[in-house]
């Protein structure tokens, strides 16, 4: 249960009790000390000589027996000297617990028992400085001995969400029944020059875990990301608070891992588990709001990437999607190759999770490579001269491909590159640079080291003219990549991780994802999508375009199968640049085989508006004919009559007309006007070819009234 939260932002330390400065020391509310991810005030203290400064929190809060009492904030100290961080009163005037620095920037925690005598842990708790201007969360609990002859209080130290330091065995039932108040700061024996800040300050009965912002949509994102760094080393943690400042990542979100090695290969999966799952299981279970709302890992610089299974090199990404279940090898994944490619909404993922690793020869190039996603990330579109390098011809003449609306080229020595894929050999790169999004080598040992090494994956993203922002390769032997799926996940908006996901066929096993989990890749939208239809504009399918085209172009070609004897309907709409489609129905083609499969030639049109003029002797017959795009031009045309009969003679027509030029539509001829009632009607012809029927118009005898047009 939360006691207490004190977030700092009521004015005037309305939330603290009591405010000590002595001397010049100072302790201030400041937005310079506020903790970056909420609020707009912290607690800055300043010690000037050998004077006290803090804040005092009454809390009177009994302690059951074996109860706890724990304290948690955010701190960030920017030069450290020898002092009490915390101090709690308990039973008498005397304190009791306490958290202590010392001018070399290790901490530990001290607890008097019933008789008064002093335990404390180690100095060494803490494997790094805690002055290194960076913000971490700390949190003290005390345990109350379960009984008056029993020795089994205790006290606990954690930092950023491990345990690091445990006092055991302390007889302290009687001391420890209640809690009076809390002091924060300076409280005892101060030194001159210390300056921290502290803030989200939390008083609870167990563990209060940090603050987590919750997330803004169900897909993956910063909120929902967790940073993987190793704790022993600067160079590691450095880089995972850049993952916070450029990729936005909360600072509750970044996963110390304190037993983890600079290795980047591991003898065997065990080893793994101890330096990488273990602990990540363990900040997990103190960190349940995170854990809750996390799909994706970021596997960061320094962390190991490796290990050896069945005399196979893993990938430590692959094992990481599979986490939380029994390692087993080359598990089949049950995201590869969706039906249909869709967004992957933590619920989607099933229980498996998005990872990807960022890591490099150097702090500076795994930056780099985090820099480099935010441009690609930050394009409206990938330049149209950009290029999709790939051997794979069957994949870059599907409708898949076209709809990426990008060209596509051999693989070869690579200029204007947006993306590579195939196994690359060398790769060879050549400026014009393109975007250079992401590179991936389906081949084996095409990612077998981020740190060293002339792999093909490892020469994208950091030779000269490779500067890639993310490449998948394989650890070592080769998994399947559906080439299909990887880019249209990015084509619909997804992250490079859900791309990765949907692409590699296994689990626990060789794939390599490298670069920034978030990051998106904007296709070119404006071009031209190509619609089929049986028949006419009414059976065109305007949902499902058979062919895209890109932006300037005026002829595609793509495979068909078409039945013999029917006829196919082609429409075309321009797409804008923001993907709207037009919506004409303007037919540009008619497509129908003969028996053989031969292409019959283009229709011909049906003559409109045929009217006829009732003159002394004769019929004056007028028509129109406009051939629509797709249809042929005639170059002649029959008036046809039913000499009387009731039924049209189409074989012996009255009266033709001559075309001479194309840009000629309206026609007329004369026929000499029979006795008896008539119909007639008008097609036209082109060769042997014939079209249509216009509507009939029915002529009455001489005696009669004027012409009738039937429908």
């Amino acid at each position: 249960m939360l006691l207490h939260h004190i977030d700092n932002e009521v004015p005037a330390f309305g939330e603290w009790d009591s405010v000590v400065e002595a001397g010049a020391s100072t302790i201030i509310q400041s937005a310079a000390a506020a903790f970056p991810d909420r609020g707009a005030v912290g607690l800055r203290v300043t010690i000037v000589g050998a004077n006290n400064a803090y804040v005092q929190k009454t809390i009177s809060h009994s302690l059951d027996p074996g109860g706890w009492i724990c304290f948690g904030c955010w701190i960030n100290v920017a030069v450290a000297k020898t002092l009490y961080l915390w101090a709690i009163k308990a039973t008498d005037s005397t304190w009791d617990g306490r958290l202590e620095i010392e001018s070399f920037g290790k901490l530990r925690i001290r607890m008097r028992d019933d008789g008064g005598v002093v335990r404390s842990s180690s100095w060494t708790i803490w494997p790094r400085d805690i002055n290194d201007g960076l913000w971490h969360y700390l949190v003290i609990g005390f345990k109350r001995a379960t009984s008056n002859v029993a020795s089994d209080g205790e006290a606990v130290f954690y930092c950023n969400g491990h345990e690091w330091g445990t006092i055991t065995g302390v007889d302290n039932y009687d001391r420890w029944a209640s809690v009076d108040y809390a002091q924060l700061g300076a409280s005892v024996g101060a030194d001159d020059g210390f300056v921290c800040d502290f803030d989200e300050i939390k008083i609870a009965d167990a563990y209060p875990e940090p603050f987590s912002p919750t997330p803004l949509t169900d897909y993956p994102e910063a909120r929902r990301t967790v940073v993987l760094y190793r704790e022993a080393s600067a160079d590691s943690r450095e880089f995972a608070d850049y993952c916070v400042s450029e990729l936005e990542i909360p600072l509750a979100n970044l996963c110390p891992l304190p037993n983890a090695t600079a290795n980047e290969s591991l003898a065997d999966y065990a080893t793994f588990q101890t330096e990488v799952e273990t602990d990540l299981a363990a900040w997990l279970a103190l960190n349940p709001t995170v854990a809750a709302n996390c799909s994706c890992f970021l596997l960061g610089h320094g962390v190991p990437g490796y290990f050896t299974s069945g005399g196979v090199k893993h990938s430590a990404i692959s094992r990481l999607m599979n986490y939380g279940t029994a390692f087993s090898s080359q598990t089949a994944n049950p995201l590869y190759n969706p039906a249909t490619v869709a967004r992957l909404t933590k619920t989607a993922l099933g229980g498996k999770y998005l990872c990807t690793r960022i890591d490099a020869d150097t702090l500076a190039n795994a930056k780099t490579i985090i820099d480099r996603s935010l441009t690609v990330a930050a394009l409206s579109a990938i330049p149209a001269a950009d290029k999709l390098y790939s051997d794979e011809t069957t994949y870059k003449a599907s409708l898949a491909c076209q709809h990426l609306r990008i060209i596509t080229a051999a693989l070869d020595v690579f200029d204007d590159d947006a993306f590579v894929w195939g196994d690359t050999g060398s790769p060879s790169f050549n400026p014009p640079q393109g975007t250079q999004a992401v590179f991936v080598d389906d081949s084996a040992d095409s990612a077998s080291s981020l740190r060293t090494g002339s792999d093909p994956c490892f020469y994208a993203l950091t030779s000269k003219y490779g500067e890639y922002a993310a490449a998948l390769g394989n650890s070592e032997t080769a998994d399947t990549f559906d080439a299909e799926s990887f880019f249209e996940m990015l084509r619909i908006g997804g992250s490079l991780a859900e791309a990765f996901t949907v692409a590699i066929a296994h689990l626990d096993y060789t794939a390599v994802g490298i670069g920034s989990p978030l990051m998106t890749v904007a296709f070119q939208l404006s071009g031209y999508n190509v619609y089929r239809g049986l028949g006419g504009i009414e059976g065109i399918d305007w949902d499902n375009p058979i062919a895209y085209l890109m932006p300037g172009a005026d002829s595609i070609t793509f495979a068909q199968d078409l039945l013999p004897e029917q006829r196919y309907v082609y429409a075309v709409r321009a797409v804008s640049s923001a993907g709207v489609r037009e919506r004409n129905t303007h037919v540009i083609a008619y497509v129908e085989p003969d028996e053989q499969g031969s292409l019959l030639p283009a229709p011909l049109a049906r003559p409109t508006d045929p009217t006829v003029e009732v003159q002394q002797s004769s019929l004056l017959i007028g028509f129109t004919y406009l051939a629509p795009i797709g249809f042929a031009q005639a170059d002649g045309f029959d008036v046809l009559s039913d000499n009387s009969t009731g039924q049209l003679d189409f074989d012996n027509p009255v009266a033709t007309v001559e075309r001479s030029r194309n840009d000629r539509f309206d026609f007329e001829v004369s026929i000499t006007r029979p006795d008896a009632p008539v119909l007639l009607a008008v097609r036209a012809r082109l060769g042997e070819q014939v079209g249509p029927v216009s509507e009939i118009v029915f002529v009455p005898p001489a005696s009669g009234p004027a012409s009738i047009k039937i429908l």
